[in-house]
């Protein structure tokens, strides 16, 4: 059989004339992606610029000029041109495997590979190809050997347990060990699992597990100075749980991610719970813990609840503020660090149900490798969170940007105001003590203009006096 395909090299019809021989299974090919493996072939051609020299140095082809097999451009247009594998690499059996990783996002632009950023991803695949178990086409195409992951992450955040998905060959022993071999000490595969061959990792996730570790002093109230030695207290705690349950449920969260619409479909979410920790001490700071959990969420959505949390809290805004949020009206709500910011778990409850229940699939749970993600947790993410908090104190200076965002802050609190006479045209915010080398302290005993000595009064100057009209 003849077929013929367009060069566009040489913008004009080369037919080639296949081998007499089977060609193999279709599943060794991928013609979405445009992948073909041709074999060696008989090429036929009428042009005129053209030699046998020229055309011999297509590799696998073997030029014959045979003018008399002319075809028309109807032919042309039905010919189906299957592909075929490279002969010289020989076939290994794949299938389909959940690898459960865990990572500080400590130096890292997210999970997600980027051409242009060190990411999770890159790394990922790069051990993947050094432990030959994937091809340098399938590292620049993931797709190729269906690889999916369960969640996207932002820059600097880490996770504790994340499920990506991926065809690997059978005949390795030992797939994890063989991965974190050429990985860094940030990076480790912690287990692989045997799933089903539809099983995606991204679709199969139920709900997903965030967690955000922040200092307590970030709730301090604005009538009290921040400083390292503040310590939180129980009606904080009370107030802060009350504030994370009005997140749970079906909201609309287009205030907390950038670029969706209240009427898109996307912008609603749900929330299936929400609570904080008691408080504990690391490192001479005292720190908490807040877990919220949900279906999926979008772009900066957590970090900008846990923003709206810590602004309401120290009274820089009324609680209602949250619900006003669900509203279609916008507003410009601050974005916490990412810092504290960790991928808890995934949940895959549905398909434990489903599969692991009957004994034909092992089920996705982490009661294995629970020691391991422990400790990894303790030593790559808790630890870098600690330390980059007490040297670069990325929390204490973050809590200026609120003051520079419209949330009506300034019609809250006003008792210190009232209290000294005066009548404030901003909002009331709180004392900083910056304590740190290299940043430019403030005398907090001097008068700004404000009853509170806040800290844009220190940035902005004191406000300026209205002059009398005749």
């Amino acid at each position: 059989m003849a077929v013929c395909i367009r060069l566009p090299k040489y913008r004009d019809f080369i037919k080639l004339v296949r081998w007499a021989r089977s060609w193999p299974p279709r599943y060794h090919c991928s013609p979405a992606l445009g992948i073909w493996h041709l074999p060696a072939v008989s090429l036929v051609t009428s042009l005129p610029n053209m030699n046998n020299d020229t055309l011999s140095s297509l590799k696998g082809m073997r030029v014959q000029h045979l003018p008399e097999h002319e075809m028309t451009e109807a032919e042309v247009k039905h010919i189906v041109l299957n592909p075929t594998p490279d002969v010289d690499e020989p076939l290994r059996m794949k299938r389909k495997f959940a690898l459960l990783i865990s990572f500080s996002g400590q130096g890292y632009y997210g999970m997600q590979k980027n051409q242009y950023s060190r990411t999770i991803e890159s790394d990922l695949l790069a051990a993947m190809l050094a432990a030959g178990l994937i091809t340098e086409e399938e590292l620049n195409v993931p797709q190729l050997f269906s690889f999916q992951r369960g969640s996207r992450t932002d820059k600097g955040v880490s996770a504790a347990r994340l499920l990506v998905s991926a065809l690997f060959p059978t005949d390795v022993p030992d797939l994890v060990g063989e991965i974190n071999k050429h990985l860094c000490d940030q990076i480790r595969v912690m287990a692989a699992y045997r799933v089903i061959k539809s099983f995606s990792s991204k679709l199969w996730c139920d709900s997903r597990t965030y967690s955000y570790m922040c200092p307590t002093f970030a709730f301090a109230p604005c009538t009290e100075v921040i400083s390292e030695d503040y310590r939180i207290t129980p009606e904080v705690i009370e107030e802060l749980g009350r504030l994370l349950q009005m997140y749970i449920g079906h909201r609309n969260f287009h205030n907390f991610t950038s670029k969706v619409n209240y009427h898109e479909l996307r912008a609603s979410r749900r929330v299936i719970d929400a609570n904080c920790s008691e408080p504990y001490e690391r490192g001479g700071l005292e720190w908490i813990t807040i877990k919220i959990r949900g279906q999926s969420f979008l772009l900066h959505q957590i970090r900008k609840m846990i923003a709206l949390t810590m602004v309401i809290c120290r009274g820089l805004a009324k609680p209602d503020l949250i619900l006003r949020a669900f509203k279609e009206d916008f507003i410009d709500l601050p974005i916490a660090p990412a810092l504290g910011l960790v991928l808890e778990d995934q949940h895959f409850d549905h398909y434990n149900k489903k599969y692991a229940s009957y004994g034909t699939r092992e089920p996705l749970n982490w009661d294995a490798v629970a020691e391991n993600i422990h400790q990894f947790r303790e030593q790559h993410v808790e630890s870098t969170i600690v330390t980059t908090e007490i040297k670069e104190k990325s929390m204490l200076k973050w809590l200026v940007v609120p003051h520079f965002h419209d949330l009506d802050m300034w019609a809250v609190s006003p008792q210190a105001d009232s209290q000294q006479g005066k009548t404030h045209s901003r909002a009331p915010h709180n004392r900083m003590e910056f304590d740190n080398e290299g940043d430019t302290p403030y005398n907090l005993d001097y008068d700004y203009g404000c009853a509170t000595n806040c800290c844009e009064c220190f940035f902005i100057g004191p406000p300026q006096e209205e002059e009398e009209s005749d």
